[in-house]
């Protein structure tokens, strides 16, 4: 790898005068997450990740257990941020570990060069996609690296809740029960979640669902919602301006704060009783009780992050207890509103 020089880089970028700041907040699974930054266009970003509010002009002075701040108009090929706040874990590219470790996986780590640095490059590049150095990071100022950073927040957030497991499913609170709607990508987890969010049943997440093994529970992960073209519930369909339609047409894929939609109350954890596993579509929707196994293992789909915080072991033991403790059911999905009247009726 060509000599960048990382020490200098970032003494250079630290010693410049910062222009001028915005700063931003969400908290999410339980966490609070402030990010400062030169460069107001980041917090779209923010949004679309997380769920933040607009920014506001200057630096935040409010606790959080994660505080990115962000410098990006250093003239060169890098930008540098500062993570601070109650987070201590050791900033050492570990969110990076299994994309790192697979054969196709996006990154590689490559060699830093300079002793006490961790580099992190795209698979087949030469130069660091991200440089980390005790709580520093510089990040190379290519593609779309307001993304990027962002999704490192993503997987930081995954890791620093050690004490949960992460999936690919929706999250509900019905009747004060919680339940989780696990189903592949385009399978009916957000039209579902949505449908039964506009009845007035407590929207914790229409995509990543937060698991507590300690305690039983589901913490809220309620993020700006995706719609994509398909099916979607009648309320759903008011909401949306024409120019909406158009975007979700040409984009594909478009988030939405929920608020904008029809209100919502406020989540909160709530113990999970039932998983219910999404096995198609049909002519009116059908729920069927069933004895999980292997199959109901793989399928729950768990983020890899939450693999970065305990052993492979431990996951797989939390994951068969969990399929032990809760109600487990297939679900064939009929339109979105008749499925949402079944299941408040069935579950509530």
């Amino acid at each position: 790898m060509p000599s960048l020089n990382l020490t200098a880089q970032l003494h250079a970028l630290r010693s410049k005068p910062i222009g001028y700041r915005w700063s931003s907040s969400v908290v999410m699974a339980d966490r609070r997450i402030t990010v400062s930054s030169d460069d107001q266009a980041l917090f779209a970003d923010f949004f679309t990740m997380f769920g933040a509010a607009p920014p506001v002009a200057g630096s935040s002075n409010e606790r959080a257990d994660m505080q990115l701040d962000v410098v990006s108009a250093g003239g060169g090929d890098y930008g540098w941020f500062r993570l601070s706040g109650d987070d201590t874990l050791p900033l050492d590219g570990g969110e990076f570990r299994f994309a790192t470790s697979l054969a196709q996986g996006t990154f590689e780590t490559i060699d830093g060069a300079e002793p006490g640095w961790t580099c992190v490059a795209v698979r087949g590049g030469a130069t660091p996609a991200f440089a980390f150095r005790d709580r520093d990071c510089l990040f190379a100022l290519t593609g779309n690296w307001r993304a990027g950073l962002m999704w490192f927040l993503f997987w930081r957030l995954l890791r620093l809740r050690d004490d949960a497991i992460f999936f690919h499913a929706s999250a509900m609170g019905i009747g004060g029960k919680g339940t989780i709607f696990v189903g592949p990508s385009g399978g009916g987890k957000s039209t579902t979640a949505l449908s039964l969010a506009a009845r007035g049943h407590m929207l914790l997440s229409d995509e990543v669902a937060g698991y507590l093994p300690a305690t039983g529970k589901i913490v809220p992960f309620r993020r700006p919602v995706g719609i994509k073209p398909g099916p979607r519930c009648d309320a759903v369909n008011r909401a949306l301006q024409p120019e909406h339609d158009a975007r979700i047409r040409d984009e594909g894929f478009v988030r939405f704060d929920v608020n904008t939609l029809f209100p919502v109350s406020d989540p909160y954890p709530v113990p999970l009783d039932n998983i219910v596993f999404l096995r198609g579509f049909a002519d009116r929707p059908m729920l069927k009780r069933i004895t999980p196994g292997r199959g109901e293992i793989a399928e729950l789909q768990p983020l890899m992050g939450s693999f970065l915080n305990a052993a492979h072991g431990r996951r797989v033991f939390d994951l068969t207890r969990l399929l032990g403790r809760a109600k487990v059911y297939e679900l064939k999905l009929g339109g979105p509103d008749e499925t949402a009247d079944y299941l408040e009726h069935v579950i509530a």
